[in-house]
């Protein structure tokens, strides 16, 4: 089980791993907007991790149920092309954090969660969350 200290220590180093801007931390849509307020540039939005448990009494084992957004202010009233840079940049990174999470065979990142449930990850483009970003999410267990 992942706790906050360390999910906290993983945003802090996926910043600097991911060459994104900054991160900031919560645990629901209204915390995610009221941090963010107007902050530039891309950025980490990471969900406190959920947990669920499988197994029986004597034999079970955690869950991390991981969800994480790269982010970035959209340009009101801006035009197509603006929109899909903004799409194409957040798109960029959330592959660099998703191959530093995960690691692949062409890269020498550290495998962050070897006990990833390949079939759980999703990638998925966002409009308009956190009152005014667009960018992508990520979603995982492991």
């Amino acid at each position: 089980m992942i706790n906050v200290t360390q999910f906290k220590q993983l945003c802090t180093d996926i910043v600097s791993a991911v060459a994104i801007n900054s991160y900031v931390m919560g645990s629901t849509y209204e915390q995610g907007t009221k941090k963010l307020k107007d902050k530039p540039g891309l950025i980490l939005v990471g969900v406190y991790p959920a947990y669920h448990f499988d197994g029986n009494v004597d034999a079970s084992r955690s869950i991390n149920e991981m969800l994480l957004y790269i982010v970035t202010r959209q340009i009101e009233g801006g035009s197509d092309d603006q929109e899909i840079k903004q799409y194409s940049d957040t798109l960029e990174a959330m592959i660099k954090l998703k191959d530093y999470l995960f690691g692949t065979k062409e890269n020498t990142y550290c495998q962050r969660f070897p006990h990833i449930d390949a079939e759980s990850l999703q990638i998925d483009p966002e409009y308009n969350i956190f009152g005014g970003y667009i960018g992508y999410s990520i979603k995982f267990t492991c």
